[in-house]
């Protein structure tokens, strides 16, 4: 009623002037339509506020471009061996590998679709019949289920927090729909799969599978992609493995192993979760009932099938790892990106690098370093237990690497033994330690063989006084018991590692000390090899290197006198394959080729080094043989011995493979042993490198203008009759020559005289005839006088021509 009407009720006379009651309801309709219009009010008011929040919310959202999805995301990049199987994950401790969906598995797409999103296939981003019925169970159940779909979860996975938030829900749901438009659901289900949680630090199927089953994702049946699919409910709840405390472990668990002090063991909590998987792809018909029965049955040996990695490589092949990010770095840099820029890339980028590793070289030289037999005695204490440094390395230590010297291509690689800490030092590179004897081919014998010397040239290995410093002192000396040896000839002198030969060698190189230096300086420097300073001590190994820098240097010998450098990856890819540095081309094609000397002249010193390993011959390098008597599969090198016997070294090579290997304690110690030590380990890991498939017998490639001489060893002139007649036997011998090098003139050193029968002094006028005796003797190209050397002589002393 209005209020006319109640006007009009007061004046009525009938009424009494009374106003009329109002009925209850009447007032309870009234009051219905009044909360009814407040109530709409308030959802209208409730609306455009919530409204205005959203659209608040999303002015707030960045704008996404999905299709570079994988740029939001921090990638882990992967170094893969030389024949595409995983080495090593560069990158932070999460994991993560992309793989494109080709290499996914089906059975893994459809397990992964049927648990976590049924409905994939169908809905645009959202799953409305799915998040209504999740709102249900919630409030009638009081649980938590979420209602994301596989395209909402991408969102929070790459762009968003999983934050349990309003305004993250917004965020997802509106990130959801711009993927949705954007991307193919090929492409959703890739980037998912590739950025899922799937247990520890491993997101994507990739990583997991690495994890969990040490192989490719690609490579997964049935039952493991159904398992792995089962981790994404809850992944620390349902990853097949679990790490505990190793004191924790009890015997009725299913132990994989050790790692550090945790134990590895098989968590029976995938066995359910693993089953409703397979319930789920049963009813979505991903897969058949006889499928499902066979794999349900495969359900109750679960734990047969986990072969846990540790991902990350052992602790010694980082080593090569180490360097391969330092050498993809580089090349980064040559092709025009800053340092930061290329370390960025490497960390996060996701890149792909296929590098030149032989995963079964370098699983024998590990297993070769981790053997405490192969190395001196490791310090202990009183009770026997191992000492470590501060970086918890034990002493000695020591360091490898093999490579193709072909190509350049490095094979294995190692920089340290029984490391527990957190730095590990690879000394396989960098400054190097000295190299002692392991330098002469290069510094003295190889510049020799180039400039007029032959292998048969002859050096008169006697008391030399190189010491400018003190001119006084006979330096430098042979070691051990080798004396002075007096006439020898090149082969020799190498084989045994003469001191005296070598620097007379490298003074023989100019007629003046700086000459020579300078000679010898630019024939190291050619080798790659760099000291900071050079002197004649250099000859005799007192300079730096690394085996890095030694495997090269001799690898220009093994490579027929080229220089090559090193190479330890073949091509960069992108996540997508894209290739972003290739040297597969320039490796072995001669484009970073540099000849050092001719072909003959390094195949001479080859063969010379192959001499001082055969044992037959004595020399010092004999137990780096692979073979017997050094036959077979041949090994040309040289032993090296630093000062005091700090250093211990040998590098050598095969006609396949060449190796250069250091033991020595981090801090300059003795050793208390010689090279052999080295040679001995060296021989063991190509011994048994060489055991493997594809090598059979084969000899170092000879040069057509090689050729044999008969000379003698005295005068390394052509023999006369009288060389044979040396009184230790026949100094003839065959040696090998560069065709027009070989001698012409014959041998002058040996001379035929009349001798006192029993005195052995020459003839004097009262001797009668039938006391005298023709002996043999050799004259020495200059005459030696031991009074004027405190009385020492050479081991031939006793040969030489008697004096007057």
């Amino acid at each position: 009623m209005n209020r006319e009407h109640y006007r009009e009720e007061e004046n009525n006379p009938s009424t009494g002037g009374k106003r009329p009651r109002t009925s209850k309801k009447e007032t309870l309709l009234y009051g219905m339509k009044m909360l009814s219009i407040i109530v709409a009010i308030l959802v209208v008011i409730s609306g455009v506020l919530g409204l205005l929040w959203v659209l608040n919310i999303l002015n707030d959202t960045p704008e996404i471009r999905a299709r570079n999805i994988y740029d939001y995301i921090e990638k882990n990049s992967v170094i893969y061996d030389n024949r595409g199987e995983q080495l090593e994950v560069i990158g932070k401790e999460e994991k993560r590998i992309i793989v494109p969906l080709g290499n996914i598995p089906k059975t893994l797409q459809e397990a992964i679709v049927a648990v976590e999103d049924e409905r994939f296939w169908e809905h645009s981003g959202l799953d409305y019949r799915r998040i209504v019925g999740s709102a249900w169970r919630n409030i009638t159940t009081g649980s938590r289920q979420g209602g994301s779909t596989i395209t909402q979860q991408l969102a929070k996975n790459v762009y968003l927090t999983h934050d349990q938030t309003l305004s993250r829900k917004v965020q997802d749901a509106y990130y959801a729909k711009e993927i949705e438009s954007q991307l193919s659901k090929e492409k959703i289900l890739e980037a998912y799969l590739n950025t899922i949680n799937l247990g520890g630090q491993n997101h994507g199927v990739e990583a997991a599978s690495q994890a969990y089953f040490s192989k490719p994702v690609s490579e997964l049946d049935l039952v493991e992609s159904a398992m792995i699919a089962g981790i994404t409910q809850h992944p620390s709840r349902y990853s097949p493995i679990r790490f505990i405390p190793s004191d924790e472990a009890l015997e009725e668990y299913i132990v994989y192993g050790n790692y550090q002090e945790y134990t590895i063991i098989f968590d029976e909590r995938t066995v359910p979760r693993y089953r409703v998987v397979l319930g789920q792809m049963l009813r979505n018909e991903y897969i058949s009932q006889e499928e499902y029965d066979q794999a349900l049955a495969a359900g109750e040996t679960l734990h047969e099938r986990i072969n846990p990695s540790r991902f990350d490589g052992s602790d010694v092949s980082a080593h090569f790892a180490e360097l391969i990010r330092e050498d993809v770095i580089e090349a980064f840099v040559e092709e025009g990106m800053s340092i930061d820029e290329a370390r960025q890339k490497i960390s996060t980028g996701g890149i792909q690098i296929y590098s030149t590793l032989d995963q079964e070289m370098q699983n024998i030289l590990e297993e070769e370093f981790e053997n405490p037999d192969n190395f001196p005695p490791s310090l202990r204490d009183s009770e026997g237990n191992l000492l470590r440094d501060e970086y918890g390395n034990v002493q000695p230590q020591g360091a490898m690497i093999v490579s193709n010297p072909y190509t350049g291509e490095i094979k294995a690689l190692i920089g340290g033994r029984e490391t527990e800490g957190s730095r590990t030092f690879n000394r396989a590179v960098g400054t190097g330690r000295p190299v002692g004897s392991s330098i002469k081919p290069l510094a003295a014998f190889l510049p020799a063989l180039d400039n007029e010397h032959t292998v048969a040239s002859v050096v008169d290995d006697l008391p030399v006084y190189f010491d400018f410093n003190n001119p006084e002192k006979r330096h430098p000396q042979n070691v051990g018991d080798t004396g002075y040896l007096g006439l020898i000839n090149l082969r020799e002198a190498l084989s045994i590692s003469s001191n005296v030969s070598a620097t007379k060698l490298l003074d023989e190189l100019s007629p003046t000390v700086d000459g020579s230096i300078a000679v010898m300086k630019q024939y190291l420097n050619d080798f790659g090899i760099e000291h900071h300073t050079y002197d004649y001590s250099t000859v005799l190994g007192s300079g730096n290197a690394s085996p890095y820098t030694m495997n090269r240097a001799f690898n220009a010998i093994a490579n027929r006198g080229v220089y090559k450098e090193l190479v330890s990856f073949t091509h960069v890819e992108d996540s997508s394959g894209n290739v972003l540095l290739d040297q597969r081309g320039k490796i072995g094609s001669g484009e970073w080729d540099r000849r050092i000397v001719e072909q003959d002249v390094a195949y001479l010193l080859t063969d010379m080094m192959q001499h001082a390993v055969t044992p037959a011959n004595e020399g010092y390098g004999w137990q780096a043989a692979i073979r017997p008597n050094n036959e077979g599969i041949p090994v040309a090198g040289k032993t090296g011995t630093s000062q005091d016997q700090k250093d211990a070294w040998f590098v050598g090579y095969t006609p396949y493979l060449s190796g250069a290997t250091w033991m020595g304690y981090d801090r300059g110690e003795s050793l208390g042993s010689s090279s052999v030590v080295s040679a001995r380990l060296w021989s063991k890991v190509m011994g048994r490198i060489h055991e493997l498939e594809g090598y059979e017998n084969r000899e170092f490639s000879r040069p057509g203008n090689i050729i044999d001489v008969d000379v003698c060893r005295i005068s390394g002139m052509l023999p006369t009759d009288l060389c044979e007649r040396d009184p230790r036997g026949s100094q003839v011998i065959t040696e090998l020559f560069i065709e027009g090098t070989e001698p012409t003139e014959h041998c002058e050193s040996h001379v035929s005289v009349h001798v006192h029968r029993s005195s052995g002094e020459r003839p004097r006028w009262f001797h009668l005839p039938m006391f005298l005796e023709e002996r043999v003797y050799f004259v020495r190209p200059e005459p030696y006088d031991p009074q004027e050397h405190d009385g020492i002589t050479p081991r031939d002393y006793e040969y030489q021509l008697p004096m007057d």
